[in-house]
């Protein structure tokens, strides 16, 4: 294997591994997968060559996997407390105490 290839390759595989969570063990897998990239932008540049044109950035990012779906970013809780049904400001439960702890004044 060409050396520059194989470079191209080993940095592909990096990104394909870091993008899906830097999983351990499927090494075989993101080696598999992004020599199966670069192949692809090869002969994507080889046909676009063939027909006298120049390739594109654009042919050549289609060639890529499209990124794992990542998962919806944390919230605190604050920021998910639900307003009251019937028109009322939403009071969160919090039994009987204040958030510090304290008991409410007049309680």
């Amino acid at each position: 294997m060409d050396s520059d290839k194989e470079a191209r390759i080993r940095e592909r595989a990096y990104e394909i591994w870091v993008r899906e969570g830097q999983p351990h063990g499927r090494d075989a897998e993101h080696w598999q997968a992004a020599a199966a990239e670069i192949d692809a932008e090869g002969n994507a540049m080889a046909d676009a060559s063939a027909a006298g044109s120049k390739p594109r950035a654009e042919a050549a990012a289609s060639a890529q996997v499209a990124p794992a779906a990542e998962p919806p970013p944390l919230r605190s809780r604050r920021a998910t407390s639900k307003p009251a049904a019937s028109g009322a400001p939403a009071v969160p439960s919090s039994g009987g105490t204040s958030r510090r702890g304290r008991k409410p004044p007049g309680g």
